[in-house]
């Protein structure tokens, strides 16, 4: 299973761009290595219109949450 852990606020926001009767896509994309960096895993948001064109919703990483994390202790 492939789980991400996201900001509730960051993920409200992205939703409410999405309007009756669309399509969301949700595309986790895990985190991984390039070159010795470490990029956080994100999920992907698009909306689906009714006539079929694609928007993209843009994504939210996992990093925001570490940031919230070390804020709060």
């Amino acid at each position: 299973m492939v789980k991400i852990i996201v900001d509730r606020k960051m993920l409200k926001e992205r939703l409410s761009r999405v309007k009756d009767g669309q399509l969301i896509e949700l595309a986790i994309i895990p985190s991984q290595n390039d070159c010795g960096d470490c990029m956080p895993a994100f999920l992907h948001f698009a909306a689906i219109h009714s006539n079929g064109t694609y928007e993209d919703l843009e994504s939210i990483d996992e990093s925001a949450v570490e940031v919230r994390e070390k804020e709060i202790a």
